[in-house]
């Protein structure tokens, strides 16, 4: 399989001939300034993609590069946003440890706090609300989110195997699934979210 010509790091960096992460390329994708939170993506989707690439081995890191141009598109007028992905990223953990005490509390709290936002916020007024109102609805959420980040990691598969990468490449799969869905569809060149496994497996062969 040959190699993509961008080669994705952990952490952050002061130019792109420094080296760059997810958010980082998907900024220069955008044409915007260099930096891990462009104005395209939503804050959330982008600490989460951020913590995905963080974790991920660099074989995970090159799968992440097919959801670049999907994250260049992934903004949401949800004022709750935050609060699915936390749901989201506990359902993934569940999934990797069914009964798990910690997310089956995160996900009922983020369920609550989504209803909470919708009663508070529906969507008509959302719809008209500037987007900084609405994206700083969630910014209490995210250390939530990360919390339940760390959470996935933690059963997920020992750091640098294909299992850990797995799961955070299908967390941001369906995260990406969810917000571009709402916004109206996802990219054509994105990876299917069923072809996760194949594409890490074409990776460290």
């Amino acid at each position: 399989m040959a190699r993509h010509p961008v080669q994705l790091d952990p952490g952050n960096h002061d130019d792109p001939g420094a080296g760059r992460c997810l958010m980082e390329h998907v900024s220069v994708l955008a044409g915007e300034p260099f930096r891990a939170w462009p104005r395209c993506t939503h804050p959330a989707v982008a600490a989460l993609a951020t913590q995905v690439n963080d974790r991920c081995s660099p074989e995970g890191r090159a799968a992440l590069l097919g959801r670049a141009e999907a994250l260049a598109r992934a903004d949401s007028d949800d004022p709750a946003l935050t609060w699915r992905l936390v749901g989201l990223t506990a359902e993934a953990t569940l999934v990797n440890r069914p009964y798990d005490r910690s997310a089956t509390r995160r996900l009922a709290r983020a369920r609550r706090s989504r209803r909470l936002w919708g009663a508070a916020l529906p969507g008509p007024l959302a719809r008209r609300l500037p987007r900084w109102a609405l994206v700083s609805c969630g910014l209490a959420a995210l250390d939530e989110l990360v919390a339940a980040i760390h959470g996935l990691v933690a059963v997920a598969g020992p750091p640098g195997s294909p299992e850990r990468d797995i799961a955070l490449v299908a967390l941001l799969d369906t995260v990406l699934d969810h917000v571009l869905d709402e916004a109206g569809g996802v990219p054509a060149e994105m990876p299917a979210p069923t072809d996760t496994a194949i594409v890490l497996k074409e990776l460290v062969a």
